[in-house]
């Protein structure tokens, strides 16, 4: 799509599991040859990776904004369950242990945002019973404790820049995943391809 708008678009792939720092170095080797200035736009934790990318690894002379879509900048309370549920098999996933709120505070300390460098944040929820059935354990957990969220983020922990208003959205949905698979129920999908238009048109007015 972005492309038929005559964008040039990169779409690395990052290491599935890994720590922040590996991901973020995979995805700066992905981009060293790269000329120009980036717009990057992340879903999850590739948000997280790209400001370390932004911040640590000199990413900033190479980009102009970041735009983030439900990016755990404050960790989740998800993660923080995996890692205290000790038959948990994602426990032992440095992604898992890098995500939880008292490491994303850490993080947030050792990695602020580089001044030349603008970034926007959208976050997502959807109500309880509109979650999928996979996931909606994570966000009964989350809502516990940080409040409305799309069953893997909160709205609080995704805000981060300017804030770009929350969708009515699960985490998936945003990427254009449908989990649904409630084979008793329906609800109103969401349609992410707007959202990556209004970014578009956002990146479009900023370099004219």
């Amino acid at each position: 799509m972005l492309e038929g708008m005559g964008f040039d678009v990169v779409v690395p792939r990052l290491p599935r599991g890994q720590s922040i720092k590996r991901r973020a170095g995979s995805l700066a080797d992905q981009l060293k040859h790269e000329s120009g200035r980036f717009h990057l736009i992340a879903h999850s934790m590739g948000g997280v990776d790209a400001r370390y990318y932004i911040t640590h690894l000199d990413g900033h002379e190479k980009t102009a904004s970041l735009t983030t879509l439900s990016t755990p900048h404050r960790g989740s309370t998800a993660a923080d369950h995996e890692m205290q549920t000790w038959y948990s098999p994602h426990r032992h996933l440095p992604a898992i242990a890098d995500l939880t709120r008292a490491a994303m505070q850490q993080f947030n300390n050792r990695t602020p945002n580089h001044r030349n460098v603008i970034y926007r944040g959208y976050s997502a929820a959807r109500c309880i019973n509109e979650l999928p059935w996979l996931t909606r354990r994570f966000g009964r957990l989350i809502a516990e404790v940080e409040g409305e969220n799309d069953s893997q983020v909160s709205v609080t922990s995704a805000r981060w820049g300017e804030d770009m208003g929350t969708l009515k959205a699960d985490h998936f949905e945003l990427i254009g995943m449908n989990i649904w698979l409630n084979p008793f129920s329906d609800r109103l999908r969401f349609d992410h391809l707007p959202v990556y238009r209004d970014i578009a048109a956002w990146i479009t007015q900023y370099e004219s």
